[in-house]
């Protein structure tokens, strides 16, 4: 099996989104690392995110087909669907409040990070630069 692949927003968004300029390019990465046997993770902070900018971009129908693979896959344990709970909340919100000179850097994106370290999965599918900035290991792709 690979080594684990964090999904973020970012990457998800312009794999269902083929007017992102990013498409191609994620679309390619995407089957690849799921053919080549690797499992996405990802988390319930982060599907909200992508659900509601693919609702203002894309028409229900594709974005409702995009959800139904999400939560397929999760069931065929082929996609990591973490869920961000009471002691990961607490985790993140240590790191915001430690991270008082990134004031760009979401909540949402400090919750990721939690879930990554718990992971060791030190790859996160984003175009967001704010995880490199962070300096605790982790490495965009593709």
């Amino acid at each position: 099996m690979r080594k684990p692949i964090f999904f973020d927003s970012w990457g998800w968004i312009a794999v269902v989104d083929r007017k992102d300029p990013y498409h191609e390019t994620a679309k390619a990465f995407y089957q690849e690392y799921v053919k080549g046997g690797g499992i996405p993770i990802t988390t319930d902070y982060i599907l909200d995110e992508v659900l509601t900018v693919l609702r203002r971009r894309l028409t229900h129908q594709v974005v409702v087909k995009f959800g139904e693979g999400i939560f397929q896959s999760a069931r065929a344990q082929k996609l990591r669907f973490e869920l961000i709970d009471n002691r990961r909340r607490e985790k993140a919100w240590e790191l915001f409040k430690k991270y008082q000179d990134k004031p760009d850097i979401s909540f949402t994106d400090f919750t990721s990070f939690v879930v990554m370290s718990e992971f060791k999965a030190r790859k996160v599918f984003t175009g967001d630069e704010h995880f490199e900035k962070v300096n605790l290991g982790f490495k965009r792709v593709p």
